[in-house]
């Protein structure tokens, strides 16, 4: 869990892991062709074990990096060939540009992988596939170019029937600040943006999300979360008495997250109240 252990984990959660998330079989998927995107992040390559897991689930994993069949979701004519050629029952779209900060640098790249990335794959599926989209809780009442591309791509796949898993943020994908953390010496102090609150999810929880999700009606689901949480308390539970250098968010960091945007409310619940379905007066 790069580095992140179960008592971390929970610490950062500040509850249990869903084991109804995490638990759940792929058996419906037997027999099926499942193409992922976007498939050497830490989410994908945990996503590609779970299916892999299941000999009988036909499984074509892409990205442009890694040990996996070439598929860039900005070229048009690669999506084409591939998508057509494999013509999957369900295809889970992970590609995405998620890094914040550098959203706000490169704009254009990031709009052409989260949104127009989203508008190829959408162009090049048969009627028959079920189409997920991966994205984010940036999304909600967006600040920042990262989250309103992936507003404006969640609402092209809910416009096509299609459904959207939003992931809080993922505690155990890498690069995160707490693998961060954890690589810095215990003798010297931590980097923290102690007034920034954040809802969390495991990575097994995001992994789980995306299975329900291909299992139940179209439409826009959560993990329930719980409350935000203060980075600064995070830290306190991480590294009691550790010290630290007090800084300034970055340009793209929100100080707060949002549960659900103004326009949405919560429509239903499942696995007892794991997890949430996600209405907006515009769907």
């Amino acid at each position: 869990m790069n580095g992140i252990n179960i008592q971390e984990l929970e610490g950062i959660l500040g509850r249990k892991q869903y084991s109804k998330i995490t638990n759940l079989d792929t058996s419906f998927l037997e027999e099926k062709k499942v193409l992922i995107t976007g498939a050497n992040g830490s989410i994908g390559n945990r996503l590609v074990d779970k299916l892999k897991s299941n000999e009988k689930i036909n499984l074509l994993a892409t990205d442009i990096f890694g040990d996996f069949e070439y598929l860039d979701v900005t070229d048009s004519e690669n999506v084409k060939k591939t998508v057509k050629k494999f013509d999957p029952d369900y295809l889970i779209n992970l590609a995405g540009a998620k890094h914040a900060p550098e959203g706000e640098i490169d704009t254009f790249k990031t709009f052409s992988i989260n949104t127009l990335g989203t508008t190829n794959l959408l162009e090049n599926i048969s009627k028959k596939t079920k189409f997920l989209l991966t994205s984010t809780c940036k999304s909600a009442n967006p600040e920042i170019v990262y989250g309103a591309s992936k507003l404006i791509a969640e609402r092209m796949v809910l416009n096509e029937q299609g459904s959207v898993a939003r992931f809080f943020n993922v505690v155990e994908t890498s690069g995160n600040v707490f693998e961060i953390w954890n690589n810095i010496p215990d003798s010297e102090p931590i980097d923290l943006a102690p007034t920034c609150e954040r809802h969390f999810i495991s990575l097994d929880e995001s992994v789980g999300l995306i299975i329900f999700c291909l299992n139940n009606e179209p439409g826009r689901y959560i993990v329930n979360s719980g409350p935000l949480i203060k980075m600064s308390d995070v830290a306190e539970r991480l590294y009691p008495e550790r010290k630290t250098n007090i800084i300034a968010p970055r340009r793209g960091d929100r100080l707060s997250e949002k549960f659900l945007s103004t326009a949405e409310s919560i429509e239903s619940y499942f696995l007892g109240t794991e997890i949430i379905k996600v209405s907006s007066l515009h769907d």
